[in-house]
């Protein structure tokens, strides 16, 4: 049976970077989830990096005709945003993590928006990973490094420790983030790293300096058939 995810993340709605170059993060957002409907798509991922406090009536009332999974990044707060959520989710305060089993996948939800994975999440983590099927894991930090400068100033600080416990799993694990604005694939034994496209825009990053792309935005479509696992970025182009 074919399911199908949209994967959106890095909103940064109304946030000020975006806005002094001229980018109408609400547009886009409104974009992106109108080709989701027009792909048929009704489930939809949030890996965090959501925007401004002022503009969660507004993200999350966008999104109502979908259901709608959430992770937090380090942009937002699970006191701000914890309102629109299922409070079953919330394992304890400040944090947002939780999984769900489905007969071919399991799916974990991670709260990395302190910019780590604590202790306690870590030990829930690893409980969790005990597990008859592959896993897909969202959250809003690479876990695999790449040799950028984006990676360099803003990467997870325990995710050596996080790779790890990953690594020695005996099944697949597929991991989709955000964070780093880019279109990136990495693997690395028995791990799957997809770092989707930005809704706001994008990061043009060598190792030694960042640059934005103001014109580029998108989103990921995720394609599960059974426990196969691929998927596909849908991008958009606005020339200033």
């Amino acid at each position: 049976m074919l399911k199908r995810i949209a994967h959106i993340t890095d909103s940064h709605l109304d946030e000020k970077l975006p806005e002094g170059n001229k980018i109408s993060t609400r547009n886009r957002l409104s974009n992106v989830l109108q080709d989701i409907l027009k792909q048929g798509i009704t489930e939809i991922v949030c890996t965090g990096d959501i925007g401004e406090n002022c503009s969660l009536d507004f993200f999350f009332t966008q999104c109502n005709h979908f259901n709608l999974s959430v992770t937090l990044g380090n942009h937002d707060s699970l006191r701000k945003v914890q309102k629109y959520l299922n409070h079953e989710k919330v394992k304890e305060l400040n944090k947002l993590y939780y999984s769900r089993q489905e007969l071919h996948q399991k799916y974990i939800y991670l709260d990395s928006s302190s910019g780590q994975i604590d202790d306690s999440q870590f030990a829930w983590l690893k409980r969790e990973l005990v597990s008859s099927t592959p896993i897909i894991i969202f959250m809003h930090h690479p876990i695999l490094g790449l040799p950028l400068k984006v990676d360099e100033i803003g990467c997870l600080r325990n995710r050596e420790d996080v790779l790890s416990l990953l690594s020695i799993q005996p099944y697949m694990i597929t991991i989709f983030c955000g964070h780093y604005h880019m279109d990136s694939f990495i693997s690395y034994k028995n791990i799957e790293q997809y770092i989707t496209p930005a809704v706001s825009f994008q990061i043009k990053s060598t190792n030694n300096s960042i640059k934005i792309d103001r014109e580029t935005y998108g989103y990921r479509i995720i394609h599960i058939n059974n426990n196969k696992v691929s998927s596909k970025t849908q991008l958009f182009y606005e020339p200033n």
